[in-house]
């Protein structure tokens, strides 16, 4: 909020920006309003390029009210353990005065809660076959649709290290999640 000339309040537009490891053919920028608050949300990404997102992050902070992180995540929630990812943690550390998130806390509340709506209108049940192409990523998803008793197939060494072999349990992901610590990321606390 801020003061106008004639003294009474006015709403002032946030400004929140996205940095996104993928590709800049997927860029935008829209205004929307959010309970009563006016948004400036931007994506704009980096073709990739690590380095070039460091330098949009440092130019970015201060003047914009948040930095998404795309394409990267800072922390992984897999079971009773959370996982921070060093490359990410490294992107938000660039950022000194504006805070910086992964959407990583979305993803395990906000995702359970739209499973289980699913399930609620009848349009998930149990024997639902599902396809997930990465459960580490979406660990509370995963766990939701395990819980209504979906038979499930999670891709993650699929689709990300490209070795055909669907995993199928919770228990997987965790021990390929152990498996991946050793080499990529540490276990951490939030």
């Amino acid at each position: 909020m801020g003061e106008s000339p004639n003294g009474k309040i006015q709403n002032v537009m946030k400004r929140v920006v996205s940095v996104s490891l993928g590709s800049t053919a997927g860029d935008f920028s829209r205004e929307i309003t959010l309970d009563g608050q006016a948004i400036r949300l931007e994506r704009q990404g980096v073709d990739g390029d690590m380095e070039a997102a460091r330098e949009r992050i440092r130019a970015l902070d201060g003047l914009v009210d948040a930095i998404g992180l795309g394409g990267i995540d800072i922390y992984l929630y897999v079971g009773s353990e959370t996982f921070i990812i060093g490359d990410g943690q490294r992107l938000a550390e660039e950022a000194k005065q504006t805070p910086v998130l992964d959407g990583s806390g979305l993803k395990n509340t906000l995702e359970r809660r739209v499973v289980r709506s699913l399930a609620e209108r009848g349009l998930v049940e149990s024997g639902t076959p599902v396809l997930m192409p990465s459960a580490l990523d979406r660990f509370g998803m995963a766990e939701e649709f395990v819980g209504l008793g979906c038979p499930c197939v999670f891709g993650d060494l699929i689709f990300n290290i490209g070795l055909n072999y669907p995993l199928t349990t919770l228990a997987e992901i965790e021990e390929y999640m152990r498996a991946a610590r050793r080499t990529r990321c540490h276990s951490g606390h939030t």
